[in-house]
């Protein structure tokens, strides 16, 4: 076992760009210990240790996620839909980053925030690994090298 998510994405399309979740989302990834989810914790994300030495992440009804940042030009090698479920997961941990980073001393406490950062991004490739239907390994580090790459500025961005 990789991962293991709760069940199916289900969400709203919300014009232009966003979908807002009709039902939470959560995902309990083997990539997570206990000292982990306190990290994860500290930033605000919706993280438990399941006590089986793994954490699982979730996302609250309601929360707006745009799926995967993948620009339309890649969509026929990446497309948002094959990594829906771990990017909506990922969204979170990145939204409570930035919260962290600018609400929460993140500015001042890099390394838990680089930390949480690095956590983040795992995650999101153990729940791509654990994509039913499997997703290419091509698509799977293609995307989890694009957001360890380019994902500082988003986890970081004003909110």
């Amino acid at each position: 076992m990789m991962g293991k998510f709760n069940g199916k994405l289900v969400a709203e399309f919300t014009p232009p760009k966003s979908w807002v979740l009709e039902k939470q989302l959560s995902f309990e990834s083997e990539e997570l210990n206990d000292t982990d989810v306190a990290i994860l914790s500290q930033c605000g994300a919706s993280v438990v240790d399941t006590g089986k030495g793994t954490g699982r992440v979730s996302c609250g009804k309601g929360m707006k996620t745009d799926l995967a940042s993948v620009p339309r030009a890649i969509w026929a090698f990446i497309s948002p839909w094959d990594v829906a479920r771990a990017a909506v997961i990922h969204d979170h941990l990145y939204a409570k980053l930035r919260h962290f980073w600018w609400h929460g001393g993140g500015k001042g406490d890099k390394k838990t925030w680089k930390r949480a950062r690095y956590l983040s991004d795992r995650v999101f490739l153990d729940g791509m690994k654990s994509a039913e239907p499997e997703v290419s390994s091509l698509k799977i580090y293609a995307s989890y090298y694009a957001v360890r790459m380019f994902g500082r500025w988003p986890a970081s961005a004003k909110e």
